[in-house]
């Protein structure tokens, strides 16, 4: 199993469903991600240039198969560059094995 991690600007259910293969995706996790995202009013720093700071970001977390990460990856990618979901990070790790005494 890997964790699919991808952090993007915007995504509803609907777009994921779509974008989902149908077999290999074991769990979906969405979350909002507020790393960076100051607590402040946005007209309180109007001339600010970097106006991706006040946008909201989401974190979507996938435990997927290890034979379907290739299939997920490309189908996210897809839905990316189609324009389903806004300007977005993804990447694959294995997750932390769990230690049982």
């Amino acid at each position: 199993m890997k964790t699919i991690t991808i952090i993007t600007e915007q995504v509803t259910d609907r777009v994921l469903t779509a974008a989902m293969p149908p077999k290999g995706v074991a769990s979906v996790r969405i979350s909002a991600n507020r790393n960076g995202v100051d607590d402040v009013d946005a007209a309180t720093y109007r001339s600010f240039r970097n106006r991706d700071r006040f946008k909201a970001n989401y974190r979507i977390e996938m435990v997927v198969e290890d034979n379907a990460v290739e299939t997920v990856f490309d189908a996210i990618s897809f839905a990316y560059g189609v324009g389903l979901l806004g300007d977005a990070e993804m990447w694959v790790k294995a997750p932390a094995l769990a230690l049982v005494a």
